[in-house]
């Protein structure tokens, strides 16, 4: 019996060790793959492949994991001419800014085309300036600082040209978003002559020119620190005090008058005749950080010549 027994502990023992190596085996076999490199894809033909549907040709020939340049670009103004010229006022309404130039010339060694770059009302500060050094076009970037100095004009310099043009673009927009604007100038005042009995002895031109400026939204807006300018010409700037327009709220800017009921603004430009009669200027109005908000013109009806 003690034989029987012994026997029966080996087979036991036996079983269980046959056991164990089948569960270390089966677990062995549900373990994921070790991974291998992958191979290389294959080369992409020269020609570019058929644009989808949905795909523009430029898409279709992206490489992959190209990161796309997501910097957008929006138009100011362009500019051109074959002689010495320069140009209206532009604003800037983004932190960054680029000028593309191009020159279309018979000789390129003859050929003279030297830009200056002025802030507006500053014609003797020089802002940037560069020259065409013996090429026939390029691109120039820029970066503004803060609110000052967004309104530029350009001197140009152009000898033994056919054409150049001058294209600005920023990389944001006007703050369109406002409900403000500007809406009515009324720019042919009345000329005043001299009154010593009311303490004027001088003849006052158009002091009673205005700029009206509307809140077309239902809320509050404040425009603390906001400015006026006519960008047309040489002018002041009007800068509103702390002041919030209630909805529907029209303000008048006069030139050189005080108006309590409609405010009391006014730029107190004594020499009158800020908006001209014989050509329409141009009014913008900016936030407190320089964003152009708001602009409006005028149209002047053109004079009538008599016959001789």
């Amino acid at each position: 019996m003690k034989s029987i027994a012994v026997r029966y502990t080996v087979w036991f023992v036996a079983s269980m060790l046959v056991l164990l190596s089948l569960s270390a085996a089966c677990a062995q076999t549900g373990r994921p793959p070790v991974p291998t490199s992958p191979k290389p894809k294959a080369t992409q033909p020269s020609t570019p492949a058929a644009a989808s549907e949905n795909q523009s040709a430029e898409e279709a020939v992206a490489s992959p994991g190209q990161v796309a340049d997501e910097e957008t670009w929006y138009p100011v103004a362009t500019f051109s001419g074959t002689i010495n010229e320069t140009t209206p006022v532009f604003h800037i309404y983004g932190t960054e800014w680029h000028l593309k130039w191009t020159i279309d010339t018979p000789s390129l060694e003859t050929a003279v085309f030297n830009v200056t770059i002025y802030p507006e009302g500053q014609p003797f500060a020089i802002w940037q300036t560069f020259s065409n050094e013996g090429k026939t076009n390029g691109t120039l970037n820029y970066f503004m600082s803060g609110a000052g100095e967004r309104d530029l004009f350009i001197k140009v310099i152009a000898q033994n040209l056919q054409q150049w043009t001058i294209a600005i673009e920023s990389n944001a927009i006007a703050a369109t978003s406002y409900p403000v604007k500007i809406y009515i100038i009324n720019y042919k005042g009345t000329v005043y002559p001299p009154d010593p009995a009311s303490g004027f002895c001088y003849e006052r031109v158009e002091p009673d020119e205005y700029v009206v400026i509307k809140n077309l939204s239902t809320c509050f807006q404040d425009i603390t620190g906001w400015t006026l300018k006519n960008i047309s010409k040489p002018s002041p700037t009007f800068k509103f005090p702390e002041y919030s327009i209630y909805p529907g709220e029209i303000l008048r800017v006069y030139t050189d008058e005080f108006h309590p009921e409609s405010g009391g603004f006014s730029f107190y430009w004594g020499q009158g005749d800020l908006w001209s009669n014989d050509h329409p200027d141009i009014a913008v109005l900016y936030d407190d950080v320089g964003n152009e908000v708001s602009r409006k013109s005028y149209t002047v009806p053109e004079s009538k010549v008599e016959a001789p």
